[in-house]
């Protein structure tokens, strides 16, 4: 049987690339969840060091298996960590009230930060740092390019809830001054029978003017008691 050393190379199995190993999964899950927790999504600092910090161990307890008993396959568990992970990510995809879908980036890094634990727990350190610094850039930076230049709707929806009394009318007037048609408005039960619910779908030729952004002001009209982009 494998006996833990306290000290040695930090590519062995021992007491002190175990800390390593779990320390580094530990550092880099909660860099991750902290930026998806920043922006208020569901799994966010706690969940994706649990997540990293889990399948890191999954592998070190893999190796120690392996190398203490001489039976099973390394690479078993980790299959196991892999495919198992669909299931936390799926919790964190929502259908919203208007049938699109949020949460695919949270639940694809679930997904990244259970591999890049994988690697430190194999001890991979070389693939875990890169994976480390590609999942910040994609996060931070590409996150920044990609709402800047690339989503530039042509077309969005809204779901709008205005008090009966007051009506559409303001909201679609400020609608038609930042640059939005109104191509259809679909009304839905609001459970109360002073409060008008409607869904609105938009459509813009000048997108860029009409950044959905800018929608968010709607909030500040008289009678707007909920929006949702």
């Amino acid at each position: 049987m494998v006996q833990l050393e306290l000290t040695g190379n930090l590519h062995d199995l021992n007491v002190l690339s175990v800390f390593v190993r779990l320390a580094l999964a530990m550092a880099f899950g909660g860099t991750i969840g902290f930026e998806r927790g920043i922006r208020q999504r569901a799994a966010g600092l706690r969940t994706h060091m649990l997540l990293c910090v889990g399948s890191a161990s999954t592998m070190l307890v893999s190796q120690y298996i392996y190398a203490s008993y001489g039976v099973g396959d390394p690479a078993r568990l980790s299959a196991q960590v892999i495919s198992g992970i669909g299931f936390l990510g799926a919790g964190t995809i929502i259908i919203t009230r208007r049938n699109e879908i949020k949460g695919l980036t949270t639940a694809a890094t679930l997904w990244a930060t259970a591999c890049m634990g994988l690697a430190v727990g194999v001890g991979f350190y070389e693939c875990a740092l890169i994976m480390y610094i590609l999942l910040i850039f994609i996060l931070i930076f590409v996150s920044v390019l990609d709402n800047k230049y690339l989503k530039i709707p042509i077309s969005t929806a809204l779901y709008l809830e205005v008090r009966r009394d007051v009506g559409l009318g303001d909201a679609i007037q400020f609608i038609h001054e930042i640059g939005w048609h109104v191509r259809e408005v679909k009304e839905f039960p609001s459970g109360r029978e002073d409060v008008l619910a409607v869904r609105m779908d938009l459509e813009s030729d000048q997108a860029m003017r009409g950044d959905v952004s800018t929608m968010e002001l709607l909030r500040e009209k008289d009678g707007v008691l909920r929006l949702e982009m």
